[in-house]
């Protein structure tokens, strides 16, 4: 299944921000921060009309964001 690239920066996002976060605080708070940035962005974007609010984009940053945690994690 290949994914739109809308989903999939979306996701690199919430990893990016959840990693991020991770290096100055607990790596839950960064999974914590990814995921309220993704749905903010969808609530801005629908609230403005600028973009095209979709869940599917929240659910891809969440993701990103549980990724990051996961990984970070590991190391």
């Amino acid at each position: 299944m290949k994914l739109p690239i809308d989903k999939q920066a979306h996701f690199l996002a919430g990893y990016a921000i959840a990693i991020t976060v991770a290096l100055v605080a607990p790596v839950w708070f960064g999974f914590l921060v990814g995921t309220i940035v993704g749905l903010l962005k969808e609530i801005y974007d629908y609230i403005s009309k600028r973009g095209t609010p979709d869940r599917w984009d929240a659910v891809a940053t969440m993701l990103g964001a549980l990724a990051g945690e996961i990984i970070f994690q590991a190391i």
